[in-house]
């Protein structure tokens, strides 16, 4: 089964792997953007507060990486953040039995929020993934994001994704394949 995932820094991923937030100095940064993302949930906009928040959702949330079952088609959206990751964001895919098989993934939980995200969006509605069997392929309405209610907010509040908590904090190198490639710099072959 792969599993896939946006990303605007392939060229490092391929290089030193897929980090999870924990491999990343707590003070760069590229971290406080991540965290940044999670104080309306942590209700906190102190770093220290929220990496203690999330930590406390689920054990090894730290070293967890959030993946989708698929990619967006690739057609023009309402939604900018969605429009600009489908049009400009790299999509790169992982074997997930074999990250399970390799001793890489130690758990998975889901992050459903789309009945809850416009009543209480301070809901995160995570629940631990016991077998593979339980992961949802059913396809994405991909579109739902465009309605008005939701054009505010992230896309995945109505993408229901999953989780992967990572043994080591990341994924090697070799276990990763570009999907789609949107770099207009990217030299063939690379």
């Amino acid at each position: 089964m792969k599993v896939y995932l946006y990303t605007y820094a392939y060229e490092n991923i391929r290089k030193e792997g897929y980090k999870s937030l924990a491999m990343f100095d707590k003070n760069s940064e590229h971290c406080k953007s991540i965290l940044w993302t999670h104080r309306h949930s942590a209700k906190s906009e102190d770093y220290e507060q929220i990496l203690a928040y999330l930590e406390g959702t689920f054990r090894g949330r730290l070293h967890s990486i959030c993946v989708i079952t698929e990619p967006a088609p690739q057609d023009n959206y309402k939604h900018p953040y969605l429009n600009n990751l489908v049009h400009c964001a790299d999509v790169i895919s992982f074997d997930l039995e074999k990250l399970i098989n390799d001793g890489l993934v130690e758990a998975i939980y889901c992050k459903d929020i789309r009945q809850t995200a416009l009543d209480n969006p301070n809901f995160e509605n995570i629940y631990k993934i016991n077998a593979l069997s339980e992961i949802d392929l059913t396809p994405y309405d991909w579109h739902v994001c465009e309605k008005d209610e939701y054009l505010k907010l992230s896309p995945w509040v109505t993408i229901k994704h999953y989780m992967l908590v990572l043994t080591k904090g990341y994924i090697p190198p070799e276990y990763i394949h570009l999907e789609i490639d949107n770099s207009p710099h990217r030299q063939p072959n690379n």
